[in-house]
């Protein structure tokens, strides 16, 4: 999995916190990761500076759509609970 590592500890303590409570911004279901996902995820990453993405599918292939993400979009991944990731710029 290609994760891109926040600097500082207590910046993704923080970043960890706001995550816990923020509610899942975009769920993907049977479509997957299209470019209009992708077009929504930079949209609010942009916007919020943070994103909360919910995935439907197994472990195996959420792992695929995790790093599919970001390869596609310059983003760092917070982290990733169950079947939710949190991303940021």
């Amino acid at each position: 999995m290609a994760v891109q590592i926040v600097k500082s500890g207590s910046e993704r303590r923080l970043l960890k916190s706001s995550a816990k409570i923020r509610n899942v911004d975009i769920k993907i279901g049977k479509k997957r990761v299209t470019p209009n996902v992708i077009q929504e995820i930079q949209f609010i990453l942009n916007r919020d500076k943070m994103v909360k993405v919910s995935f439907k599918e197994d472990r195996e292939k959420r792992i695929k759509q995790v790093d599919s993400i970001l390869e596609t979009i310059d983003s760092t991944l917070i982290e990733s609970v169950g079947k939710t990731a949190t991303f940021s710029l």
